[in-house]
């Protein structure tokens, strides 16, 4: 009989299983049981629910989500919401329910996303639900050659050195002294420092780069997350996240410049939701929308160089915004 339940330990094997043959063959979730437990298993419960019988232990569907924070009521990003053809046509509908009315610690307040398949973008429509895609920026550094980005047009827009600078933050302990914990509530989804801890300076596989934002009087108000990307010997930067006063943003440009320069990036790029693009455009960034005529890849495992829209529910929530990283989407593989 088919049932809806909460996913227990004992279940992850057979969770891996489904998502190797019926999600996403040879990803990451399917093959790195160390890695499906850092990202689904908090406190030795499994955030995940499934659509599952029990007899033939045969799953069909799941709906996992992330947790934001530990505060009595949780902002959460859903995940991995797969199903197949069963004998309940509702069951991706009721996996979702099951995950609102029967977490209770802690309780989840909003949910979000940073990329919905067609099918999750489908169910999203039918529950009278808008979408809308996630703003995508770039720039560019000057290279003889690309080898991750296909460049037609080298537009390069000229910015002033603003005086900000960009300095290492190498712990979470670092951070809080530029950030205070009640800083991060002034934005939707609200994060706790346990979670940017284990998101950023704990991931099992990617090496982040947190950045503290000095302004010309020394002080500081935000944070940058960004990560690099390889492909064929070449090397990109992902701005990942980013924390605090959003208009600093405008003005780090001339320092991205430098460390591109430093390090050999082809290009800078940046997936939001919720971040006045005016500020994109001060800072020299362009947008990469459907007239596009450059290339500026987004998937590296595996590398596709194509430009890619990320769909996004259209969460009418004041002060909601979104980067990359708010959800599934800066995952290996």
């Amino acid at each position: 009989m088919l049932t809806v339940r909460r996913a227990v330990y004992e279940d992850i094997p057979n969770i891996m299983r489904f998502f190797d043959q019926h999600w996403k063959p040879g990803n990451i979730l399917a093959v790195n049981r160390e890695f499906f437990e850092w990202q689904f298993v908090e406190d030795g419960k499994v955030n995940l629910f499934l659509g599952i019988d029990d007899e033939e232990g045969k799953i069909y569907g799941t709906f996992g989500w992330i947790e934001f924070s530990h505060y009595e009521y949780s902002d959460i990003a859903g995940c991995t919401w797969k199903t197949i053809k069963s004998s309940n046509p509702m069951l991706g509908l009721d996996l979702q329910t099951a995950t609102w009315e029967q977490i209770t610690s802690p309780r989840p307040r909003y949910g979000v996303t940073t990329c919905l398949s067609k099918k999750a973008a489908r169910i999203v429509q039918l529950q009278g639900m808008a979408i809308t895609t996630m703003d995508h920026y770039y720039r560019l550094v000057e290279r003889g050659e690309y080898r991750i980005a296909l460049v037609k047009d080298m537009n390069i827009p000229q910015v002033p050195d603003s005086g900000y600078q960009l300095e290492r933050i190498d712990s979470v302990e670092e951070m809080m002294r530029v950030l205070p914990e009640e800083e991060l509530l002034k934005v939707v989804p609200v994060k706790d420092y346990r979670y940017i801890k284990k998101r950023y300076f704990d991931h099992p596989v990617y090496q982040y780069d947190i950045w503290k934002i000095v302004r010309p009087d020394t002080t500081s108000r935000a944070v940058l997350v960004t990560r690099e990307a390889t492909h064929d010997g070449a090397v990109m930067c992902k701005i990942i996240n980013y924390y605090g006063e959003i208009e600093d943003i405008s003005k780090i440009t001339y320092a991205l410049d430098k460390l591109a320069e430093e390090r050999g990036y082809e290009y800078y790029d940046v997936y939001s939701h919720g971040v006045p693009t005016q500020y994109y455009d001060e800072a020299g960034f362009l947008p990469c929308g459907e007239d596009c005529v450059n290339i500026v890849p987004n998937y590296f495992h595996p590398f596709a160089q194509i430009n890619v829209t990320l769909t996004i529910t259209d969460l009418k929530i004041p002060g909601l915004r979104l980067f990359r990283s708010d959800g599934d989407q800066d995952r290996p593989g």
